[in-house]
């Protein structure tokens, strides 16, 4: 992936398979930024780290994938040079596009939740909704109004207004 060029799009690798996409669109990038906003207070509040794309996510050397938001818990000292260990990611998002909504909560997902990522998110903003996954084997529980959040058990919840969210990025 470092050999391919530096022309605006994504490079992702998923088991041994090259995806290409393309910039993604403005209002993904609001729903990006949005999202961003949000979580940052809580995120340095609980000692995490908040990143986004592109920002390189590596499970092994075929597996490296871009999410549009993560979380890192902890990184150990410069394991951050290249890419971020998939291990250490507490939360992966991925904002959905009609290009690769299928890749994002099909081998994406898998790939997250087969290699340590603690939660995982689908932003769907045509359902105005999250889809949450905290374990490969359990189904998605879909989230319309009110998000929680509570990756550090002695540490408040991240309550997420949704509605709040999706007006914010949708009907401004």
């Amino acid at each position: 992936l470092d050999l391919l060029p530096h022309d605006g799009n994504r490079y992702e690798l998923i088991d041994g398979v090259l995806f290409v996409s393309a910039a993604p669109l403005i209002r993904h990038q609001l729903a990006q930024s949005e999202l961003l906003e949000r979580l940052f207070p809580y995120v340095r509040s609980v000692g995490m780290r908040a990143l986004s794309a592109p920002t390189a996510v590596r499970a092994s050397r075929w597996t490296e994938v871009q999410p549009d938001i993560l979380v890192v818990s902890s990184v150990p000292a410069g394991e951050l040079v290249r890419h971020v260990p998939m291990p250490v990611v507490t939360l992966a998002v991925e904002i959905l596009s009609p290009s690769t909504a299928d890749r994002d909560r099909g081998l994406k997902r898998q790939a997250y939740l087969a290699n340590g990522v603690g939660e995982f998110w689908v932003v769907d903003l045509d359902a105005r909704a999250v889809d949450v996954w905290c374990d490969a084997d359990a189904p998605v529980a879909r989230q319309e109004h009110t998000l929680i959040w509570h990756p550090v058990a002695t540490q408040p919840a991240l309550t997420l207004d949704l509605t709040a969210y999706f007006a914010a990025v949708l009907d401004a």
